[in-house]
């Protein structure tokens, strides 16, 4: 696994007690799926960010469910898919897991589709 941050590890640890091994398991998956991503800790989660500086993925756990979000390139506009858990059962398999973490990978590199430049107002005619 590559260079883990000391925080993500201390935020697994502080986990419920059911959480620690999903948590454990979607960061090496995270990683396994996109080599190079960085771990960081943003809002009290741990984040995955992309070139190390664009939101890509967070997990987190709560009090009966671990939940990983993995966001798109447009984030502004478009929620992130989201994935809960409350045992290592309820992911879905390595195969399909890392299926749709390059499928949201494929959004950060995929050109966004050009707008269509707006027509310039005309000025108008002042009043007397």
């Amino acid at each position: 696994m590559p260079k883990s941050d000391p925080r993500v590890d201390a935020y697994i640890q502080n986990a419920q007690p059911f959480a620690r091994p999903i948590l454990t398991e979607l960061r090496r998956r995270l990683h396994a799926a996109v080599p190079g991503l960085t771990e960081t800790i943003k809002w009290k989660g741990p984040f995955f960010l992309l070139d190390g500086r664009r939101l890509f993925a967070s997990i987190a756990g709560f009090k009966a469910h671990a939940k990983v979000l993995l966001w798109k390139a447009d984030f502004k506009s478009a929620m992130p898919a989201a994935i809960s858990a409350t045992s290592l059962k309820d992911l879905p398999s390595a195969a399909v897991f890392k299926k749709l973490v390059r499928a949201s990978a494929a959004t950060f590199t995929t050109p966004a589709a050009k707008q269509p430049a707006r027509a310039a107002k005309k000025p108008s005619a002042k009043r007397r």
